[in-house]
Formats: C-alpha cells, sequence, structure tokens
C-alpha cells in the first residue's frame, strides 16, 4: 500500500523473473486481499478484492480462455473454500461473489474435462493449443488439479458434474503413467519403460543414470529441442518431419529421452499432482491402510545381490537396481540380480510394491 501510494498501481512493483507476470501484480494483489480478509474478517480487504476482481471476467485468464490462472485462480479457490475450511462463516462470505468464485471453478474444471473426452487418449491437452502443433510444460496430472477442486464443492444432485471430473482425473493419471502412443511413464520409478533424462539438476550430477523418483516430465512435445552438444540435429533425424506440412510425424508420438527445458517441471507442478493423487487415494480402500517404513537390506551371495525387508515379497513387487558403471536393471524382487561387471564400488536398488509403498537400500564397496 505504501508503493501503491507513492509511484501508483501499476508501478509499484519490480519484475524479478520472467514469469509470473501476466496479469503484472493485479493477481497477486487480488490474492493478498483475499488472504488477508479471511484471516482477519476486516471488510476493507473483501471491498479491495471485490471493487477490484471479477472472478468470471475475461481479462482473469491467460489468453482469454484458461481459466483460474496463477494468482487469480488461488483467490477464487481461497474464497470458495473459505467456510469448508472453516477460515471465516459462511454469513461473513459476499453471497453473490462466492457464487461467482464457485461457478468460475465449475466452468474451469468443466474445460477441462471437456479437453479430456475430445483427445483420443483421454488427457486434458487444450484445444486452443492443438491449432499451433506445439507443446511444453503439460503435466496431465498437474492439469487435472482443478478437477479435483471442483468436485470438492457441494453441487446438487441432479446437477453434479463430479463423475466427468473424477473420469478426466483417471484419464490423465493414465496417460502420465504410460497409457499414451510412447507406452512411457512420464513419472520417474514407475512403469517398465522410463526416461532417463530430466531436466533436473540433483538428477545431472549424482552417480546413477535414472532420476530420482516421482519427477513429472512433459508429457506431450512439440518435437527435440535445439541443444548446444547437437544443434538442430536431433530435430533433422526424425523422419517424417515435425514441420512437415503434409505428414508431420504424429503430434502426441513426439516423445524423445532427452534434455528438453519444455519439459521441465517447478515445485507448484508436482504440488497439484500431490493433491490430485491423495484425492483419488482418499476414495480407496487404501487410505485407511496402515504404514511405517520399512527396513530394506542387500544381500550378496556370490556375484549376485537379494532383497530383505520386513515385508513380504511377491511377484508383483518390482526391484530396480543400479550399480557402478551398470545400466538401471527392472527385475521382480523375488529375484536375484545378478551383476554383469566386478569389481562393483555400489549397488543400490529401489523395491516397490503394487499399492505404492517403497524400500531402499544400498552398500558401498559390495
Amino acid at each position: 500500500q505504501a508503493a501503491i501510494a507513492k509511484y501508483g498501481r501499476d508501478g509499484s512493483y519490480q519484475k524479478i523473473t520472467h514469469y509470473g507476470d501476466e496479469f503484472i501484480h493485479d493477481d497477486e494483489l487480488a490474492w493478498a486481499a483475499c488472504e488477508l480478509f479471511l484471516a482477519t474478517g476486516d471488510e476493507k480487504y473483501e471491498k479491495e478484492l471485490i471493487g477490484r476482481f471479477d472472478p468470471n471476467g475475461r481479462d482473469t485468464k491467460r489468453w482469454s480462455w484458461w481459466r483460474l490462472y496463477e494468482c487469480y485462480g488461488c483467490a477464487i479457490r481461497s474464497y470458495a473454500f473459505a467456510a469448508k475450511t472453516k477460515r471465516l462463516p459462511e454469513n461473513k462470505l459476499t453471497r453473490t461473489f462466492l457464487r461467482k468464485c464457485e461457478d468460475e471453478l465449475i466452468a474451469g474444471a468443466r474445460d477441462i474435462s471437456r479437453f479430456a473426452t475430445q483427445t483420443a487418449y483421454g488427457t486434458s491437452f487444450p484445444d486452443p493449443d492443438k491449432a499451433f502443433a506445439s507443446a511444453g510444460w503439460y503435466f496431465p496430472v498437474d492439469r487435472s488439479f482443478d478437477l479435483a477442486v471442483a468436485s470438492s464443492l457441494d453441487h446438487p444432485q441432479n446437477n453434479n458434474p463430479t463423475p466427468a471430473f473424477e473420469e478426466a482425473i483417471i484419464g490423465n493419471l493414465n496417460y502420465e503413467l504410460g497409457c499414451n502412443p510412447g507406452n512411457i511413464s512420464f513419472l520417474s520409478g514407475l512403469g517398465k519403460k522410463r526416461l532417463f533424462e530430466t531436466v533436473n539438476q540433483y538428477a545431472l550430477n549424482d552417480r546413477r543414470v535414472l532420476p530420482p523418483s516421482g519427477i513429472p516430465v512433459g508429457s506431450i512435445q512439440g518435437g527435440f529441442p535445439y541443444l548446444e552438444n547437437y544443434k538442430k540435429e536431433l530435430g533433422q533425424l526424425t523422419f517424417p518431419s515435425d514441420g512437415s506440412k503434409t505428414n508431420p510425424t504424429p503430434f502426441y508420438d513426439r516423445t524423445g529421452d532427452t534434455f528438453n527445458t519444455s519439459a521441465e517441471f517447478v515445485t507448484v507442478n508436482a504440488a497439484r499432482a500431490l493433491a490430485v493423487t491423495a484425492y483419488i487415494m482418499g476414495k480407496s480402500p487404501l487410505k485407511n491402510q496402515a504404514w511405517k517404513s520399512s527396513a530394506c537390506e542387500i544381500i550378496p551371495s556370490g556375484k549376485g545381490y537379494s532383497v530383505k525387508t520386513k515385508l513380504k515379497l511377491e511377484d508383483s513387487t518390482v526391484a530396480t537396481w543400479e550399480g557402478h558403471g551398470l545400466s538401471p536393471v527392472l527385475m521382480k524382487a523375488t529375484e536375484t540380480f545378478v551383476s554383469t561387471r566386478t569389481p562393483l564400488q555400489w549397488v543400490e536398488v529401489e523395491v516397490k510394491w503394487a499399492d505404492g509403498r517403497r524400500a531402499f537400500a544400498k552398500i558401498e564397496k559390495p
């Protein structure tokens, strides 16, 4: 407020990064006003919010169609769920503004659900993007976030869109985890066919070939990126050409295991995906499954290595082995891993049960 008073509303902030400036600082101010009102109940903050922000307005959407974008979306969600989260009683909220926020959440979820039904693979890739035949930073489960948010609202029983929203969530989950033209999991640590390259500093600098588990990778890409080592060579090797006007490589088939910044995630993508998967898991019997971390041990035997844990190893339990100078090996955890190279400086294993539980072990200089 002091900066606005001194420099004027549009001159009171500094742009530090190349992102987050879609609506200059207007969306941040709307979100701040919303949170201050919900935290204090002071009506002056609500007056500021309602006076400068229309949740259904065209100018609150990115490119005029992407709803709930950045801080405008955060303000809408916070206000819509203020009573549910017990931050303020519903009678302290402005009913007409609350309805606008709820309507925008439903409209945003309907868009995402519609995108999924208009794609043969059931993922919510937006139809406005299809006209450009390009993609970047697309994470299906992250994009499902507002499907889970809208499903958590109370809807009239005769017009409840939740089943359609949840179906779209499952479609996006399936696509990210391997139900796609490449049969590739775009979440590290899952699937029989995995990507080795991710844009992740830890993954690029640790001793392992595979990236750490749990890293989302953009699952729809326009093509190979320009890289300093290869220039445009990777894209030029593609046949048919991605840029061909008559018969290009099918758009959803364009997947390459290479360093690609347009497939790089940030924390917010992972956080939203966690919320979506937690929402789905909360509807399954596994929500009541007790779990404590399990000790895991690697047992050397001759040239082979086996796994010992307190939990029962079954045929569906998978072990991912890595070792010094070895390519990663994916196999049943009940089987013995035989090294093709000796001596080894280190061996590691990650054990995954069918319900998602994991255990880890390593030995140095076995």
